[in-house]
């Protein structure tokens, strides 16, 4: 390891929040920061270096950017030449090594740790990979616009569809309109403007109204989450057929974690095979501050 080294940085970019953490050489946290969306495929590339030059300004200010090395794992950086142009733009600052990566690098160290097994991210969007041995395979991530279900955006948009039908002819979930408008402090049909110009991220953020009307005893509620978890499930298969998996472990990570209790038994319901599903608690920034440690020990 490099001795100029004194901070280590990690970054986990998504598209409803990014997370900065700073640490010193043995995991200690020095700072945490959390901003909002930095995906480059829902907001541009322009946002992720705005999003990034904030977060990185604000966190290090206080420290040696000479000493510190960065790997940031952001959502959408594998889509065209964006991880490319995010390496380029991190090599301004100065670190002493940087690197840049998807998000679903962050949840394969955190979850998987090296081992065999699918990581999936079930967050604003949907993604997994499986590994095995040094072979990994992907399946779904392709966006709110080709995955057709499974991700906060879907739970969200078929929340906001439930109501709007509660609406037009009383055939969706009038405790879901309910919720949705409590939420929003005023009537739905007023915010489709807003619902719009706030994309996918904020389309995700009516996804814990499910959950809530499930809990409340709503039955299209409890349709839609059968519904994503089998699109959930699917994505799941995919990526472990590949790999001829027969059991193995299956860790969940991303916001959708905070509802395991009622997601659990329908993914399993629908996901292939003896296998042992898990639900992340520990941050993927971690997995971040993991992966910038290996860059300066190798420097």
């Amino acid at each position: 390891m490099s001795s100029n080294i004194r901070y280590l940085l990690g970054i986990d970019g998504g598209g409803t929040k990014t997370e900065f953490l700073l640490t010193d050489l043995s995991g200690n946290e020095v700072r945490r920061l959390f901003l909002g969306n930095s995906n480059p495929v829902n907001k541009g590339i322009e946002n992720t270096f705005s999003v990034l030059r904030e977060g990185i300004t604000e966190i290090c200010k206080n420290a040696d950017i000479s000493k510190t090395s960065v790997f940031a794992g952001i959502a959408g950086s594998k889509s065209g030449d964006n991880q490319k142009l995010i390496c380029d733009f991190l090599s301004g600052f100065g670190f002493c090594s940087f690197a840049c990566g998807s998000d679903i690098d962050l949840a394969l160290e955190v979850a998987l740790k090296g081992e065999n097994g699918t990581a999936v991210i079930m967050g604003t969007g949907i993604v997994a990979y499986s590994r095995f041995g040094e072979t990994l395979h992907r399946a779904g991530g392709y966006g709110y616009m080709i995955d057709k279900g499974g991700s906060g955006f879907h739970f969200g948009s078929d929340a906001l569809n439930s109501a709007f039908r509660y609406i037009d002819c009383k055939d969706g979930s009038e405790m879901i309109l309910k919720l949705i408008e409590k939420k929003l402090g005023k009537k739905l049909e007023s915010s489709v403007s807003e619902i719009y110009s706030g994309g996918p991220s904020y389309v995700a953020s009516f996804a814990p109204v499910v959950f809530e009307a499930h809990k409340l005893g709503d039955s299209v509620a409890t349709e839609i989450i059968d519904r994503n978890a089998s699109e959930a499930a699917k994505i799941i298969n995919d990526a472990r057929k590949v790999l001829s998996f027969s059991d193995e472990k299956i860790v969940i990570c991303g916001g959708l974690c905070k509802q395991k209790d009622i997601l659990t038994p329908y993914l399993m319901k629908h996901i292939e095979g003896d296998v042992t599903l898990t639900f992340l608690d520990e941050a993927m920034v971690n997995g971040a501050i993991t992966l910038a440690k290996r860059l300066c020990e190798n420097a």
